[in-house]
């Protein structure tokens, strides 16, 4: 026989007993919190932020994608992160890898396709056999194609 005294079918079921203590700290812990922003108004800002990419940066096809900063909003205290809005839009220009001049003519310097989307401005190349082509290119930022992809709601992309 055992010495131990039997456990009382009550015992085994019931609960310990909460503290009053516990309650107060598990109530205030899930009281909504309200913040005031200095402001007095909300800054929202949507999930569709990009930024500004490395100036070697091409998409598949060898273009450099130049965001038209006018077409999107500056995220407040950040220097290179754009807000692209809900839903997302955006002016994008594709510039082809060419060979890209300041004036149509042999003479002049050539010019990379990261530089035309910083300067912006007007830009010539010479197809083989053809007249000089003019192509205007908006003052910009690099940005990822990689990055673009999640963003493909209003995004409008002109190949120059």
């Amino acid at each position: 026989m055992s010495t131990q005294d039997p456990i009382k079918p009550n015992e085994a079921t019931e609960k310990p007993a909460v503290s009053r203590r516990a309650v107060l700290r598990a109530s205030v812990a899930t009281v909504p919190t309200i913040l005031t922003l200095q402001s007095g108004a909300a800054l929202a800002r949507s999930s569709n932020v990009i930024s500004a990419s490395p100036v070697a940066t091409t998409d598949r096809f060898g273009r450099t994608l130049c965001l038209d900063p006018r077409s999107v909003d500056r995220v407040r205290g950040s220097g290179n992160l754009y807000d692209l809005g809900d839903p997302a839009s955006a002016r994008i220009s594709a510039i082809r890898d060419r060979d890209y001049r300041r004036a149509p003519m042999w003479q002049a310097a050539r010019v990379r396709e990261s530089a035309m989307c910083k300067d912006g401005g007007a830009y010539y190349y010479k197809p083989w056999g053809r007249r000089w082509q003019e192509v205007n290119v908006r003052q910009g930022i690099i940005v990822s194609a990689t990055a673009l992809t999640s963003f493909s709601s209003n995004i409008v992309v002109t190949d120059l």
